[in-house]
């Protein structure tokens, strides 16, 4: 019954009513990561497959013309269609959840999931950074929270959380701290949609979906 759901539970419900009547054409368990995804649901990232390839003997470390970006792309669509690896255990249900959808969704959700991670952990990154402790970081925080976001505060998951995130810098560290191509630790999940695509321009356009969504969410949520 209605009244037995949980506030999350008519969260998801309110915007897969929303979703639906945008997509008519998906089914609900094609919708239902979007749906998570807008009501705060989280997987965290992987650095372990952090390869780029080389232009002219030197690493692509970051695109900053469009004939870099189109090499990268063009690599990139072949190594994520050819990549044989398992997620870890975060990002194994978030990899199943894509799969279920049709490859343009699944892009598209993982791009708004990818910005939207990266701008809810960045004030813990400054923190972690600096050294500070998960107590120095909150403090912080709820100088600047109103009295409903800090009656909302569920201090144990925000916990976890920081320290996932000190985990994931960690990891860049010590795997990949001079790439800044955002789809690297997000390439699990990307493989898993792009293998849907044998045609590598099929590829090639998913990748571009992937960022233009995740610069487009990004630039939104700055504002």
């Amino acid at each position: 019954m209605d009244s037995e759901m949980t506030s999350e539970e008519n969260r998801i419900q309110f915007i897969l009513k929303i979703l639906r009547e945008s997509f008519p054409d998906r089914s609900d368990k094609q919708l239902v990561p979007i749906g998570m995804i807008y009501s705060g649901a989280r997987w965290g990232r992987d650095y372990r497959f952090c390869e780029v390839p080389k232009i002219e003997g030197v690493p692509l470390l970051a695109c900053n013309s469009q004939q870099q970006t189109e090499k990268y792309f063009s690599w990139l669509a072949d190594y994520l269609y050819q990549l044989n690896a398992e997620p870890d255990s975060d990002q194994g249900e978030l990899c199943m959840l894509l799969n279920e959808m049709i490859a343009q969704d699944a892009c598209l959700a993982l791009g708004m999931h990818a910005a939207l991670y990266l701008l809810e952990t960045e004030s813990m990154e400054i923190h972690i950074e600096k050294g500070h402790s998960f107590e120095q970081y909150l403090s912080k925080e709820k100088e600047k929270m109103s009295a409903q976001e800090l009656a909302e505060l569920d201090e144990n998951r925000q916990r976890a959380l920081y320290e996932q995130v000190a985990a994931e810098l960690m990891e860049w560290l010590e795997l990949a701290p001079t790439v800044s191509h955002i789809d690297i630790p997000w390439r699990i999940p990307l493989s898993t949609v792009l293998k849907k695509a044998e045609n590598k321009e099929k590829r090639i356009d998913l990748l571009q979906i992937f960022y233009s969504t995740f610069f487009q969410y990004a630039e939104k949520l700055k504002q």
